[in-house]
């Protein structure tokens, strides 16, 4: 950079600078006028067709001349180092813009933000490993293009103002940035006239604005922020108030066992004896229809058809632990991750147990807890080589459940085999086929099944261009006609099926190109459907969830569990329909610890489609947010108050209210002289996320130096050590 500079005095600096200014508001401009390829921006608002990019040019001249300020001040002084500092904040500029601009269609929330920070600090790892050859590239191709313009302005800032000779009617570079800043000015008088309808139309295309990707200006999104533990006090006291009936529940999952009567031995085993459970990404409510999946659909017409179906959540972590625990996400991250209850039933019950798919990344999502070789009998899993190895699942489904007994010798080698049950020689099978090709970003389809055309090339749905968007989809839609082939042999009427999507996908439907990045009807919605010899079809239209197909499952199966209310979902065979329309639930968020409450009001266009909320009972938070829409943004206060369905919802699940008037203080003191562990180690948390904490926690803190409990002692001593150093630090400004 210091070469690009070179030997310059500060009226040449400052030249150099305010060119680049320009020229950075002009990049800016154009991004936001041409880039998001959505509707133009003069569609959307109620400016004629000049005062709409008048504006636009008015907001980028105002943020470059802002990011400019710095560094004219410092040319006074050092000419080289102002020049630097300046040409750096305004390049970075439009930049910033264009990441926004890509951030924002794929989570829906700023460049800029807690989110995105949460995103690259915690979930970028496991989300890298599903980036395609083809978006790597595009997004080296973005960057490099970035760079190459970047240096391209400095060139070019430097070679007119070396030719911008000083003379006593040359117009100065101080002149320049008033003229800049008056002709902005003036381009914003009208919109400054009409603001509040202004305002209101940026923030609902907001990445056609620059002002809102610097949160100048506010955009629709989804409603109030989760906060993080370190401010959310009262919410975090709230949810500590919880910990004996979570403790509680907690134990009581982990001890469920299967009832037995007089009739059934250990071993014996029930009828029906083949369980297959089909769980596809990705899958739409609107993939089971004869255009999609035709295989499928006729299945569908002699199954249990659940019409209004929710994922325990937007991701396959989410959606996956529900399935096979019948309980809400909130209990993803607690002890039960690593007891899944459909494992230890089922076995009980004894069936041996097969886990088939074409994925490897368990790990990476947490759910290696659940999904591992010492949760099933056989276990085969592949790194995705799209389609052959949802083809090998397929036929290794088919192979474990038509088998009666193996020995130890005809097990293929690359199986990994569980002693202890295969010793048992049970007849009765149950597998999960784990099917990937319909997964982001569509990698294959049989070219006979590429019948809606034009389809898009592999790589990232990075703009809402209408066509664009119109091609990711027909590339979805013909890898679920494939996927309907390579499924076919699994729709058998001989076994319990069950299919079932792991969750939604969005193709900018609410405003994001990914899934696990918002609560929606697109993301969180997902089909299922439930066959088993001598069902009765019929179609439910009540809101069902993932938490209800275990239950489901073992009523078909005639298994009782000792304590069938330790599962949120419930069966769905001789359902009370009046019960079914009046519960409600919650399907969690990837992306923050945020969660949708569904009831009877998500089927009323009237009504929200749900309630946000924050639930978590692993950093203890516990909190009502607001009503969203089906895309998921922030809705008016409704006829219902969302506050009063919390606080059933949180009656229903632990058998107490939210506790609602307290004093955080007195709370704060009674948790930390808690007698367990997990509540004492939370309130230490929270006291070293309060400022100035009181007198009495302090001691109380002390006290806890010297606890019996090691975790605790040592972080007691540690938060000790870091409140005197805060007071001593805070002593020398007083």
């Amino acid at each position: 950079m210091s070469k690009l500079i070179g030997r310059t005095d500060t009226d040449n600096a400052s030249k150099r600078l305010i060119i680049t200014a320009t020229l950075a508001a002009v990049i800016t401009t154009f991004i936001a006028s041409f880039y998001p390829a959505g509707r133009p921006v003069d569609e959307v608002m109620s400016l004629s067709f000049g005062e709409c990019y008048g504006w636009i040019f008015a907001q980028s001249v105002l943020l470059s001349l802002s990011g400019s300020a710095v560094g004219f001040i410092v040319i006074r002084l050092y000419p080289r180092s102002g020049l630097f500092i300046g040409s750096l904040v305004v390049l970075v500029l439009p930049w910033i813009y264009l990441a926004d601009v890509l951030v924002f269609t794929w989570i829906g929330d700023r460049f800029i933000s807690s989110t995105m920070a949460h995103v690259t600090q915690a979930l970028l790892p496991a989300i890298s490993l599903h980036l395609t050859r083809s978006a790597i590239v595009q997004l080296a191709f973005a960057l490099l293009s970035a760079v190459t313009l970047s240096f391209l302005i400095i060139f070019t800032a430097r070679y007119f103002a070396d030719r911008w000779r000083p003379s006593k009617n040359a117009v100065g570079a101080g002149t320049m940035f008033v003229v800049l800043l008056l002709i902005a000015l003036s381009l914003a008088i009208h919109p400054s006239l009409t603001w509040a309808v202004i305002r209101k139309e940026m923030s609902i295309s907001s990445s056609r604005h620059p002002f809102c990707a610097f949160h100048l200006v506010g955009f629709r999104g989804v409603g109030l922020r989760a906060r993080g533990k370190t401010v959310a006090v009262a919410s975090r006291l709230r949810a500590l108030e919880s910990y004996a009936s979570v403790r509680m529940r907690e134990q009581e999952m982990l001890g469920v066992k299967l009832m037995r009567s007089d009739k059934r031995a250990s071993t014996t085993v029930v009828t029906p004896s083949k369980v297959i459970l089909v769980v596809v990404e990705c899958l739409r409510p609107e993939a089971i229809s004869p255009e999609l999946m035709p295989k499928l659909y006729q299945f569908s017409q002699k199954s249990l058809c659940l019409k209004q179906h929710f994922s325990g959540g937007n991701s396959t972590c989410l959606g996956m632990f529900s399935l096979l625990n019948g309980l809400e996400s909130i209990w993803f991250r607690r002890k039960i991750n690593q007891q899944p209850i459909y494992n230890r039933i089922m076995r009980d019950a004894g069936f041996q147990l097969g886990f088939f798919g074409g994925q490897t990344d368990w790990r990476h999502y947490e759910m290696d807890g659940f999904i591992n070789d010492q949760q099933y009998d056989e276990f085969v899993i592949e790194e995705p080589r799209l389609p052959q190895t949802d083809l090998d699942a397929v036929r290794r489904t088919l192979t474990f459940i038509d088998q009666t007994e193996k020995t130890e010798g005809e097990l293929s080698e690359t199986v990994t085999t569980n002693e202890t049950t295969k010793a048992s020689g049970s007849s009765a099978h149950a597998a999960l086929c784990y099917l990937y090709g319909t997964h982001s970003s569509f990698r294959y389809s049989n070219p006979k099944y590429q019948i809606f055309m034009p389809e898009a090339e592999e790589g990232l749905l990075i703009s809402n261009k209408p066509e664009l968007k119109e091609q990711f989809y027909n590339r979805y839609r013909n890898s679920l006609r494939s996927m309907d082939d390579i499924l076919a042999p699994l729709l058998r009427d001989d076994c319990v099926v069950i299919v079932a999507g792991d969750h939604g996908e969005p193709f900018l439907d609410d405003g994001t190109a990914s899934h696990g990045t918002r609560l929606s009807r697109y993301q969180n919605m997902t089909p299922a459907i439930i066959y088993y010899p001598g069902v009765r079809p019929a179609v439910i239209e009540a809101p069902t969830y993932h938490a209800d197909l275990l239950p489901t499952l073992f009523s078909i199966l005639n298994l009782s569990v000792e304590n069938p209310e330790i599962f949120d979902g419930m069966s769905l065979v001789k359902v009370d329909p009046q019960m079914l329309s009046e519960r409600s639930f919650i399907s969690g968020n990837f992306i923050d610890p945020t969660s949708l409450l569904i009831g009877p009001w998500s089927t009323k266009k009237d009504q929200p489609f749900g309630y946000r909320i924050i639930h978590d009972i692993d950093q203890w938070q516990s909190e009502y947010l607001n009503p969203v829409d089906e895309l998921g943004y922030e809705m008016g206060q409704s006829v219902i108050r969302g506050e009063d369905l919390y606080r059933n919802w949180f009656h229903s699940r632990f058998q107490s209210n939210p506790v609602e008037d307290f004093s955080e203080f007195d709370l704060l003191c009674k948790s930390l002289k808690s007698q367990h562990q997990e509540v004492r180690l939370a309130a230490l948390d929270i006291v070293g996320s309060i400022e100035d904490p009181e007198a009495e926690l302090i001691q109380l803190v002390e006290e806890l130096a010297s606890d019996l409990d090691e975790l605790v002692r040592e972080r007691a001593k540690e938060l000790t050590i870091t409140i005197s150093r805060d007071r001593d630090w805070w002593s020398l400004f007083k």
